[in-house]
C-alpha cells in the first residue's frame, strides 16, 4: 500500500512540475505595468501577430529609477522606413520623445527612458510577416551604463559618439539619441566630427544634431543645430557639461556621422582656439557687413549673444562663419551697456546692428 501512494504521490509531482515547465506566459494586446521588472510581448508571441492591429503598452517604475528596455526577439515585417508593421519606443507616456521605431529582425540595444515611464506602441497592417517581438524592462538608476541602442553618459577623457548603424549603413528613421557628456570642473569639451551626412535642408528642420552647452536642451545655450553633409566646426563648452541631440524624422535618412570628443584645460584651451565658433567683435575691429535674420538672442551680463541665419555675405570681417547644409551662420558676442531688445526672426542689417550694440 506505501509503495503504491508513494508512486501516485511522485506521479502527480512530476505531472504538476511538467506542466509548470510548459507553461507559456500569454500576451495580450497591450496593457499597463508596474513594478521594477517585467516581460511584455506582441499579441499571441511566438504565433504570428494579428493584422490591422495596435496595441499600447505603457510602463511604470519606482520613482527616482528609469525604464530600461530590452528586446529579446523581434520579428516584424522587414521596411528600411518601418512604414508597415513597427514598434515604436516612447519616452514618457503622453506626447513623450519617440527613442526609435522597430522592424525586421535586427535589435537594438537597450533603450532608456529620462524618466519613470515609457510607452510601447506597435501596429501591423493588411500584410503580417512574423512573430512579433518579445522584449524585457527593468528599473535602473539614471545614468546607469550598459548597452545602449545610442546615446548615455560619457564622463572618459576622450570617447566617440555615432549614429546607430554607423559605418554600416544608413541611420534608420525615427530615432532620437542623446549624449551627456561631462568634463571635470576644471575642463571644457572640445567635439570635432569626422565624417557628418545627415539630411540636408536649409533650416535642418527634419533630421539633425543639435548641440546644448550644459546637461540639457535649453535654446538659450544652444551652440548650433546642423544638418547636411559638410562636418561642422569643432565645437568648445563653455563650461564643464555638452549635451548632443540627434533626431532623424520617418523620411529621407543618410550615412549618419561619427564625432571624437576629449577633455581640455581651461587656459590651453583659450589660448588655443576660440571656445564654440563664436566672435568677440570689440569696438576697435572692422565689423562685419551681412543681410541676415535672428535665430537666436540671449541676453546676459552687460553683452548680447546672438546667433545669425546669413542670406548675404559682403565683408566677412574677424567672423566665424558655419555652413549646416544650404545655410551659412554665425554667433557674435558683442559688450552692450544697454542691450536693446532683439527678437528671433527680424531681420537684420549687421553693420548696423553691431554698431548699435556696441559700447
Amino acid at each position: 500500500m506505501r509503495i503504491i501512494i508513494w508512486i501516485i504521490a511522485n506521479a502527480f509531482l512530476f505531472s504538476v512540475v511538467s506542466t509548470q515547465r510548459n507553461r507559456r506566459p500569454v500576451f495580450t494586446c497591450g496593457g499597463n505595468f508596474t513594478g521594477d521588472t517585467g516581460l511584455i510581448g506582441s499579441q499571441g508571441y511566438p504565433g504570428v501577430y494579428p493584422p490591422n492591429n495596435k496595441c499600447v503598452w505603457r510602463i511604470t517604475v519606482p520613482q527616482g529609477k528609469v525604464v530600461s528596455l530590452l528586446f529579446r526577439a523581434l520579428d516584424l515585417e522587414s521596411d528600411s522606413l518601418c512604414r508597415y508593421d513597427y514598434v515604436d519606443v516612447y519616452d514618457g507616456h503622453i506626447n513623450g520623445q519617440r527613442l526609435g521605431r522597430f522592424c525586421g529582425t535586427a535589435r537594438p540595444g537597450a533603450l532608456v527612458t529620462n524618466g519613470n515611464k515609457m510607452q510601447v506602441v506597435m501596429v501591423s497592417d493588411a500584410n503580417t510577416a512574423g512573430s512579433g517581438f518579445l522584449a524585457v524592462y527593468s528599473a535602473i538608476r539614471p545614468n546607469e551604463r550598459g548597452d545602449r541602442y545610442c546615446g548615455g553618459l560619457l564622463d572618459k577623457p576622450s570617447g566617440s559618439i555615432k549614429t546607430p548603424n554607423w559605418p554600416d549603413k544608413d541611420y534608420p528613421a525615427g530615432v532620437t539619441c542623446s549624449w551627456h557628456i561631462v568634463a571635470p570642473q576644471d575642463q571644457i569639451i572640445e567635439l570635432k566630427f569626422e565624417k557628418f551626412d545627415v539630411e540636408r535642408d536649409s533650416y535642418c528642420r527634419y533630421d539633425h544634431v543639435a548641440v546644448f552647452n550644459g546637461e540639457e536642451t535649453n535654446e538659450s545655450r544652444k551652440i548650433g543645430k546642423f544638418c547636411g553633409d559638410s562636418p561642422p566646426m569643432p565645437i568648445y563648452s563653455d563650461g564643464n557639461h555638452l549635451f548632443i541631440m540627434f533626431l532623424s524624422d520617418l523620411s529621407l535618412t543618410a550615412d549618419g556621422f561619427i564625432g571624437h570628443y576629449r577633455f581640455k584645460s581651461r587656459s590651453l584651451s583659450t589660448a588655443s582656439a576660440p571656445l564654440t565658433p563664436v566672435s568677440t567683435i570689440p569696438p576697435t575691429t572692422q565689423p562685419a557687413v551681412i543681410t541676415a535674420t535672428l535665430i537666436s538672442a540671449a541676453v546676459r551680463d552687460r553683452s548680447i549673444l546672438a546667433t545669425f541665419s546669413i542670406m548675404h555675405l559682403y565683408k566677412e570681417g574677424s567672423l566665424a562663419i558655419q555652413q549646416a547644409g544650404k545655410t551659412m551662420s554665425t554667433k557674435i558676442t558683442v559688450l552692450c551697456k544697454k542691450c536693446p531688445l532683439v527678437r528671433r526672426g527680424e531681420y537684420l542689417y549687421t553693420d548696423l546692428v553691431l554698431q548699435t550694440f556696441r559700447p
